[in-house]
């Protein structure tokens, strides 16, 4: 069947629509999610991230994908975090080391995932002197993952938490980008 050039106008006219309509609600979006950048306070994601950083977050990154290992994330911390800082708002970013329905323990600074030793991938800072380099064994529930910071001595993530794990729906973002000295002499 051929198009008339009155479906034809009406076939443009509901794709214009959609196109505008589409760009809205990805714009209403972007800016009920916080924003986009952050600037990390602490010590805890260092060498990874430092103060002068700026992070760059995809808050739609979840919507379609999983989330993986070793991604780094802008989370809602657990109620005893935000009543610390009396901050119902609060966020935290830090990197994805546990992964649902996993077993996760730590030795000695070392991760171990259902009794396998986790390569990590990036670089970290790792001392004697931290009080949590051990981590009894816990069964991650399914939703729910576990955090660290990469500087682990100076990161108060889940090994200091009652309840050490986070659900998947207080995960907000993915951090896609990490601006070096972004803030630096500003």
């Amino acid at each position: 069947m051929a198009l008339t050039p009155i479906t034809t106008d009406l076939f443009h006219k509901n794709m214009r629509a959609f196109i505008v309509c589409t760009i809205l609600v990805f714009c209403c979006l972007a800016i009920g999610c916080k924003g986009f950048a952050y600037r990390v306070p602490t010590e805890g994601m260092k060498p990874t991230i430092g103060f002068d950083d700026m992070c760059v977050a995809n808050p739609l990154a979840y919507s379609l994908d999983e989330i993986k290992r070793f991604e780094i994330v802008v989370f809602k911390p657990n109620e005893e975090q935000r009543k610390q800082f009396n901050d119902d708002d609060l966020r935290y970013i830090m990197r994805i080391i546990g992964l649902p329905n996993e077993k996760l323990e730590i030795k000695e600074n070392k991760i171990y995932i259902n009794d396998k030793l986790l390569e990590e991938p990036f670089e970290k800072i790792v001392g004697e002197k931290d009080i949590k380099k051990n981590f009894p064994a816990i069964i991650i529930a399914n939703d729910e993952y576990f955090l660290l910071g990469d500087n682990r001595p100076n990161s108060e993530d889940s090994r200091y938490w009652k309840k050490s794990t986070i659900e998947k729906n207080n995960i907000y973002s993915l951090i896609v980008e990490i601006k070096k000295d972004f803030y630096k002499n500003k």
